[in-house]
């Protein structure tokens, strides 16, 4: 299996992409995949490399000045999605969206 096939995996089998990150343009990189998402405190590129020593990811938040703001190596599997989910949407952002959205248009508690 492929650096990239094996992250895209990850990752679809516990967000939905486009909806979450509002994830566009992905790209297959020689030991790994970019994308870009739109995020509640993260806009820009996503770059996630394989560590060529073992099978851990170094992942980087490149924003849309093309400069690198976080990078965060040694990163599991299991690690991947919390991590980026917390970069990308910020831990409780979906709680957020939910209480100026939902809750307070429609009353619901």
């Amino acid at each position: 299996m492929t650096p990239t096939t094996r992250i895209y995996l990850l990752l679809r089998s516990k967000v939905l992409l486009q909806y979450e990150w509002g994830y566009y343009c992905p790209h297959s990189l020689p030991n790994g995949m970019s994308f870009k998402v739109k995020g509640v405190i993260f806009q820009g590129t996503v770059k996630i490399k394989v560590q060529s020593d073992d099978d851990l990811f170094t992942v980087y938040f490149v924003n849309n000045y093309n400069e690198q703001v976080r990078k965060i190596c040694g990163v599991r599997d299991e690690e991947l999605v919390p991590i980026l989910r917390a970069n990308i949407d910020g831990s409780d952002a979906w709680k957020e969206i939910w209480k100026k959205y939902y809750k307070e248009k429609f009353g619901l508690k």
